[in-house]
C-alpha cells in the first residue's frame, strides 16, 4: 500500500505539473515562451530516450530530459537575444515531430519503427520550415505554444477518462470496452479545439510585443531563386497530403475500411523492405536484435503439444502460437501438469476471504481449471484438445530429487493429498510420484505424436516450471526411439523480468541476458489482434488477474520467446563450458529481485564441467563468499537407458558458509563421497561416476537461495557421457 499511495501522489503531482505546464503555454505562451519551451522539451526528450533505451531506468529517462530542457531555459534566458531567433525552429522540430506522432497513431497504430521514426523527422522537419520561415516571430510562438499546450491538457484529461474506462470495463465488460478504441480520436479532436482557442485568445489579450532585438532574423537575399520556391510549394504540398490523411482518419474512425486498408498498406510496404517491426514504442536497436534472432515458423504438418506447469502458464507463452497454428489448421494440444492449487493467496484475493483448508485448496483447483477451459475457448482450443495430468502444485521439485520408487508419495501441501484426486484428469488416482509423471508425459506423447513441443524452462526459478522440461526430457529420452519432436522452453519466472513492467504491447519480448547465448532464442511474431485475445485470454483467469495484473499483462508483447537447448557431449579429458564468459555476473539478476533481498544477493555458476578420471569435475564460481543464510545448491542427475530413472542416483549438495552436505534422494551420503576443494569464490567439485550410477546422460544445476526464497540459477544442463 504505501508504494502504491506513493506512485499515486508522484502521478497526481506529474499531472499537475503537466497541466500548469499546459494551460500556460495555451494562455500565455507568447510571454512565458522560455518556460513552456522547457517543458516541451523536457517531455520530449524523455519520450525521445523512452523510445530508444526502454531498458534504462525511469530515474535516468527524466534526469536526461531534465537536463536538456534546463540547458534550452539557460541558454534562452542567459544568451536572450542571440538564441531567441532559434525558439521557432526548435520548437517547430518539437511540435511538428509531435504532430506526426500523433497522425501516425490514428492512422496505423501498428506501424513498425522504420516507419514511426521516419514520420516522426518528416514532421519534425516540415515543423521547422513552417515556424522559422513562413510565419513571423510572435505567430510562430503563439502557434507552437497553442499546440504543445493543448497537447498536454488534452493528454491529462483523457489519462483520468482511460483509467476510469479500464475500471469500468473490468466492471460492465465489453459493453464500455468499445469506448477505450476511440480515446486517440476524440483526444486529438480535443485537442484542436483547445489549439484554436488557445491561438484565439493570445491573439485578443494584446501582450506586449517582443523587442524588436529577439526578432531579429539573419539577413535573406533580395531574390529567392527560384529553385527554392519550387522547394517551398513541395514542402507545402507534403503538409497538405498529411493534413488531408489526418482529417480522412478524424472521419472515418478506427473501424472503418478504408482505415484498415491504409494500415494494411503499410505494413506491407514495410515486409517488402524487410523493415517490419511490431509496433512504434520499440528502441530501435532491440528491433535490430530481434531481427537477428532466429524466427520461429510452423510447418504445414506440424503437430502442436503445448505443456505446461499451471493454467494461465499456456495464455502467457503460447497464446499467439496457438492461434496461429488453429488459423493454419494444425492440430493442438494443450496439457496442465498442475491445476494450480496451492495459489491459495490469489485466491483468497479473488474471493475476499483467507482458508487454508483442504475443501478450499481442492476448490481452488476447479476453479482454475473452468477458468483454463475459458480461456482456451478464446483462443479456440476446445475442452477436447485439453488434458489435465491433476499433479500437486509446488511439488514438481521435491518429488523429481526424492519420490521415485519406493519411496513415498509425495503429501500435497494445501489439499493434503498424495495422489491425483480429480476425476477429470488423464489418470486419477495416479500416486504422486515421479513414475507416475513420466507415465503420464509418455502416454500424452504416444497418443499425439507431436512435432512441436512447447514447455516451461528449465531455468525458471519456479520449482514446478524448472522441472516439468526434466520430466519431459525423461520421458522423450525413453522414448527415442520411436519420436523424436522439436522442444522449445518458455521462461515465465525469473524475478522481475521482464521489463518495464505493466502493458507493453508495442515493445518486444527479450530474454533475460544471463540466459541469452549461443544465438539460441527464437522468437514468434504475433499480431495485434491475437495480442488482443491473449490479453482477455489472461483476463479470464480471474483468480490470478486481481493480484497478478502488473505481471500478467507485461508478457502480452509484440512476439513470443522460445529458447531451444541441445545436449552437450562431453568425453574423456573434455573440458565443456557451459555458461559463457560474457554473461559471468551480469548483475541483472541482482536488479530483479526486491531491494530487501539485493544485500545477500550472491550468484552460483557452474562455468565448466570437464570429464577425468572416470568423475566428472564441476567448476563452480561465487560472486561473493557465502555468508548468512545464503546457500549455494548443485544437482547432479544420472540416466541410463537399461536401468530405470528412479534407481538412478540423485545427488543434491548444499553448500554455505558452514562447509557442505551431499544428499541422495533425500538421504544424507558422506562428505567424502566426493571432493570438493578450492577457494571461498571458486570450487571445483568432483564427483565420481560410479556414485551417479555410471550414467550415459546427466543433468546438472546450481542455484542460490537466501533461505526459501531464489536468488539465482543457472538452466538445468544435458551431458551426453563419452560424447555418444
Amino acid at each position: 500500500m504505501p508504494g502504491n499511495l506513493i506512485g499515486f501522489i508522484v502521478l497526481i503531482i506529474l499531472s499537475l505539473a503537466i497541466l500548469s505546464g499546459g494551460l500556460l503555454a495555451l494562455f500565455a505562451g507568447r510571454r512565458w515562451y522560455a518556460v513552456w519551451l522547457g517543458f516541451a522539451t523536457y517531455f520530449f526528450t524523455a519520450r525521445i530516450l523512452d523510445l530508444a533505451l526502454f531498458r534504462t531506468s525511469d530515474i535516468i529517462r527524466n534526469w536526461g530530459g531534465l537536463v536538456i530542457a534546463l540547458l534550452v531555459v539557460g541558454l534562452i534566458l542567459i544568451f536572450r537575444e542571440r538564441v531567441i531567433r532559434y525558439v521557432p525552429p526548435v520548437g517547430g522540430f518539437i511540435v511538428g515531430a509531435l504532430v506526426a506522432e500523433r497522425l501516425l497513431g490514428i492512422i496505423d497504430p501498428e506501424a513498425g519503427k522504420f516507419l514511426f521514426f521516419a514520420i516522426l523527422l518528416v514532421g519534425g522537419f516540415f515543423g521547422v520550415y513552417l515556424f522559422s520561415r513562413r510565419l513571423d516571430f510572435d505567430q510562430a510562438v503563439i502557434m507552437l505554444s497553442s499546440l504543445w499546450g493543448a497537447s498536454y491538457i488534452s493528454k491529462v484529461i483523457f489519462d483520468v477518462v482511460d483509467v476510469f474506462l479500464i475500471s469500468a470495463v473490468s466492471v460492465f465488460g465489453s459493453t464500455i470496452g468499445g469506448f477505450l478504441n476511440t480515446t486517440l480520436l476524440l483526444q486529438t479532436l480535443l485537442w484542436a479545439g483547445l489549439t484554436l482557442l488557445g491561438i484565439f485568445v493570445q491573439r485578443r489579450l494584446g501582450f506586449k510585443p517582443l523587442p524588436v532585438a529577439q526578432q531579429e532574423t539573419p539577413e535573406k537575399p533580395a531574390e529567392e531563386p527560384q529553385p527554392e520556391k519550387h522547394r517551398g510549394w513541395l514542402v507545402w504540398a507534403v503538409g497538405a497530403v498529411m493534413l488531408i490523411v489526418f482529417l480522412l482518419a478524424i472521419l472515418i474512425g478506427s473501424n472503418n475500411q478504408l482505415s484498415k486498408s491504409i494500415r494494411t498498406s503499410l505494413t506491407n510496404l514495410e515486409r517488402s523492405l524487410g523493415l517490419e517491426a511490431e509496433a512504434p514504442g520499440d528502441a530501435p536497436w532491440e528491433w535490430t536484435t530481434t531481427l537477428l534472432r532466429p524466427q520461429l515458423e510452423l510447418q504445414d504438418d506440424d503437430r502442436l503439444l503445448v505443456l505446461v506447469p499451471h493454467p494461465d502458464d499456456d495464455i502467457l507463452s503460447t497464446a499467439g502460437v496457438i492461434q496461429q497454428a488453429l488459423d493454419k489448421g494444425l492440430p493442438v494440444k494443450v496439457v496442465f501438469f498442475t491445476n494450480g492449487d496451492y495459489n491459495e493467496t490469489s485466491f483468497a484475493l479473488y474471493r475476499k476471504e483467507i482458508t487454508l483448508d483442504q475443501t478450499e485448496a481442492l476448490r481452488l483447483g476447479e476453479t482454475r481449471r473452468e477458468e483454463a477451459l475459458a480461456a482456451q475457448g478464446i483462443l479456440g482450443v476446445t475442452s477436447e484438445q485439453i488434458v489435465f495430468l491433476g499433479f500437486p502444485d509446488g511439488g514438481g521439485l521435491e518429488i523429481f530429487e526424492k519420490h521415485w520408487g519406493d519411496s513415498e508419495p509425495y503429501r500435497a501441501l494445501l489439499s493434503g493429498q498424495n495422489s491425483v484426486i480429480y476425476s477429470f484428469t488423464q489418470n486419477p488416482n495416479a500416486p504422486f510420484k515421479g513414475e507416475s509423471i513420466v507415465a503420464d508425459l509418455k502416454q500424452v506423447v504416444n497418443d499425439f505424436q507431436p512435432t512441436k513441443i512447447f514447455t516451461s524452462h528449465p531455468g525458471d526459478v519456479h520449482p514446478d516450471h524448472q522441472t516439468l522440461p526434466l520430466y519431459l526430457q525423461v520421458a522423450l529420452w525413453e522414448l527415442e526411439e520411436e519420436i523424436a519432436p522439436e522442444v522449445y522452453h518458455f521462461i515465465t519466472h525469473y524475478g522481475r523480468w521482464p521489463q518495464p513492467r505493466g502493458y507493453q504491447p508495442e515493445h518486444t519480448l527479450e530474454p533475460p541476458a544471463q540466459f541469452d547465448v549461443g544465438n539460441r532464442w527464437q522468437v514468434f511474431p504475433i499480431t495485434k489482434e491475437e495480442r488482443e485475445n491473449k490479453l482477455q485470454a489472461l483476463q479470464a483467469h480471474k483468480t490470478q488477474w486481481g493480484s497478478g495484473q502488473p505481471y500478467l499483462e507485461s508478457v502480452v508483447r509484440a512476439n513470443e520467446l522460445f529458447d531451444v537447448i541441445d545436449e552437450i557431449p562431453i568425453s574423456p579429458g573434455e573440458e565443456v563450458e557451459i555458461l559463457p564468459a560474457e554473461t559471468a555476473f551480469t548483475g541483472e539478476a541482482l536488479l530483479l529481485h526486491p531491494e530487501d533481498q539485493q544485500a545477500a544477493f550472491t550468484e552460483a555458476e557452474v562455468r565448466t564441467v570437464k570429464l577425468e578420471d572416470d568423475q566428472l569435475v564441476f567448476a563452480v564460481e561465487l560472486q561473493e563468499p557465502l555468508a548468512g543464510d545464503v546457500h549455494a545448491k548443485v544437482w547432479t542427475m544420472g540416466y541410463r537407458a537399461d536401468i530405470p530413472f528412479g534407481e538412478m542416483p540423485k545427488l543434491f549438495m548444499d553448500m554455505s558458509a558452514d562447509g557442505y552436505k551431499i544428499y541422495d534422494r533425500g538421504q544424507e551420503l558422506p562428505q567424502d563421497s566426493i571432493t570438493v576443494t578450492g577457494s571461498s569464490n571458486r570450487s571445483e567439485v568432483r564427483v565420481p561416476l560410479a556414485l551417479l550410477g555410471d550414467p550415459e546422460r546427466v543433468m546438472v544445476s546450481a542455484h542460490t537461495n537466501l533461505g526459501d526464497v531464489p536468488l539465482d540459477n543457472i538452466p538445468w544442463v544435458f551431458l551426453i557421457i563419452n560424447g555418444q
